[in-house]
């Protein structure tokens, strides 16, 4: 099992902007082969910074993930955000292996 945690600050504004994105995302991921969970969360201190969780079967669910065109779509309308500050690591529970995917 993979389990995907991150965070992205964005300019102010930004999450609002990307609301439709979001959902658009969230809803053709979760229906991903071996998605087990996607959500982002807006943290409750500052609600300019976005909270990414994913789990997923396997390395191979993932990175099927990063090629489907939800994905290149989602990554079109963030590259187009005042994205100040991205962290994203990818945890390999079997293997303990820690990788970082954004930032």
């Amino acid at each position: 099992m993979i389990i995907v945690m991150g965070h992205a600050q964005l300019g102010a504004g930004e999450l609002d902007r990307l609301s439709n994105a979001m959902q658009l995302q969230l809803e053709a991921t979760n229906a991903e082969d071996g998605c087990l969970h996607y959500s982002f969360a807006r943290h409750v201190a500052d609600p300019d910074r976005l909270i990414i969780s994913e789990r997923w079967r396997d390395n191979d669910a993932l990175s099927a993930h990063f090629e489907t065109p939800h994905m290149a779509a989602f990554n079109a309308e963030i590259g187009a955000a005042q994205l100040l500050e991205i962290s994203v690591k990818a945890y390999d529970l079997e293997t303990g292996e820690v990788r970082q995917l954004l930032g």
